[in-house]
Parts: structure tokens; sequence; C-alpha cells
């Protein structure tokens, strides 16, 4: 079992569009959290404007130990609601790897930047692989076909799944 002083990334429920207040009242409080979000450009009649937009809607991630987290709510006054996760036997606060958060943060600080896919090469779709050049080099992922063209696939177990085209030279297979 782990220690209350391990950190993790644990997931918390916000209330509806209150993502980015609390975000910042965390970061008051000086605890490290990550919204999931990405720069849209909107467009009204009269303007356009750069808007920021959530992600995953009454989501966020807070990095801390699990004494912290648990005192956020009632000594903070931080309205959230930890995710339970329900795949283990004690059902416990739902937390996600630094190395699955790092493949996310990865994942989400690239451009909308789209490869075009090359030859098939040896790979084959649910294969383990890396990215070995580029912007995300270093992040692992399971590879799939969507509409015939292939995609890498980041998972965090159980909350999300983000897939990017990747050309197949830039990919490594993962040995098991």
């Amino acid at each position: 079992m782990a220690s209350n002083q391990e950190i993790h990334w644990f997931v918390a429920r916000t209330k509806s569009r209150q993502e980015k207040k609390i975000r910042q009242t965390l970061e008051e409080v000086g605890v490290e959290s990550f919204l999931p979000s990405r720069i849209e450009i909107r467009q009204w009649h009269d303007r356009r404007k750069k808007v920021e937009v959530v992600l995953i809607p009454s989501i966020i991630f807070i990095h801390t130990d699990k004494s912290t987290a648990l005192s956020i709510p009632n000594d903070k006054g931080i309205s959230l609601r930890y995710v339970i996760d329900t795949t283990k036997v004690r059902h416990e606060l739902m937390t996600v790897s630094d190395k699955e958060m790092d493949n996310f943060m990865k994942f989400l600080s690239t451009n909308d930047e789209e490869f075009l896919v090359e030859d098939e090469l040896i790979y084959t779709p649910g294969m383990k692989v890396r990215i070995v050049r580029g912007p995300m080099a270093g992040v692992e992922g399971e590879l799939i076909r969507v509409d015939n063209k292939k995609k890498v696939v980041v998972r965090i177990t159980g909350l999300i799944a983000c897939s990017l085209e990747i050309p197949m030279s830039r990919l490594e297979k993962i040995e098991k």
C-alpha cells in the first residue's frame, strides 16, 4: 500500500465551468495542478479572440501527497471531489502515474500537429510503441488503426485516450 507522503497525480471533479478558477486557487495555495486545455480562436460577429478551452469538462489533476489532497476541500475551501478508482479491490482515489501524465501533457503541448502516415513497416494495431523523433519523442502508447490511417494512442486508464497521426519512421516497437 502506498504511503500518504508519496506524491501522485490525483483526478478530481470540479463544479461545471469552475475548472480554471479552481486551478488558480490551487496555484495560490501552492498546490501543483494540471488542467487539460488548449487555446482556440473563436469568432464573434465583430471580433476574433483567443480563448482557453477545457478538454475534459469538470476534471483537474492535482499533484501532491494523499493527506494534502484530502485536506484541500476542507482546509483550503476548494470545491472539488476526487474520482474513485472502482477497478481496484479497495476503492481508492484514482491516481495517474507520472509517466502517463508526462505522456498526456506532451500530447497536449503539440500544436494539433498531424503527421502524414508513411508505410506500414512491421507495425500492427495494438502494438506498444515509443516515438523516437520529433516533438513527441519519448512518448509511449499503443498503435491503432483509424480510418485506414495509423495513429498512436496515449491512454490514461479509465479516464481518457488521445490519438495523433505519427509517421512510422518516428516509431520504435517496445519490447516486452
